[in-house]
C-alpha cells in the first residue's frame, strides 16, 4: 500500500485532501488533511480515524520514526472538536492532531 505525499484544492480554492510528509530537525511527521462535514461530520470523522489509525500501523512497520498527524480546519475544530463528542475524540482516541486556519494558511494548533 503506498500512501501519496501531497494535498489538492478545488475550485472554491478549499482544501481536498491530500498525506503530506515532513522533515525537520531531524524529526519526521506525515499529515494527514481531513476535510469533514460535507454531509456527515459524524461519518466523515469515522473514516478519518480509520484512515488514521490505518496509515499510524502502516507508518509504524515501513518508517516508525514518523510520527502521523490529522489534519482540520480550525472552523471544524470549533465547530465540532469544542463539543462533548469531539472532546471525547481527543480525550481518549491517541490522535494527533494539527489544526489548520485556512484562510491565513498557518497552524493555530497542535495536539498532541
Amino acid at each position: 500500500m503506498f500512501v501519496d505525499l501531497g494535498a489538492s484544492k478545488i475550485a472554491d480554492n478549499s482544501i481536498e485532501g491530500g498525506f503530506i510528509g515532513a522533515e525537520k530537525n531531524n524529526r519526521r511527521i506525515a499529515i494527514e488533511i481531513k476535510v469533514l462535514g460535507a454531509k456527515s461530520i459524524i461519518r466523515d470523522l469515522e473514516q478519518a480515524i480509520g484512515q488514521y489509525i490505518l496509515y499510524q500501523l502502516l507508518l509504524h512497520k515501513v518508517d516508525p520514526g514518523r510520527d502521523i498527524y490529522l489534519a482540520i480546519s480550525d472552523t471544524v475544530y470549533e465547530n465540532f472538536f469544542q463539543e462533548p463528542i469531539g472532546e471525547l475524540v481527543i480525550n481518549e482516541l491517541p490522535l494527533k492532531m494539527i489544526i489548520i486556519n485556512l484562510q491565513e494558511v498557518e497552524i493555530t494548533k497542535w495536539i498532541n
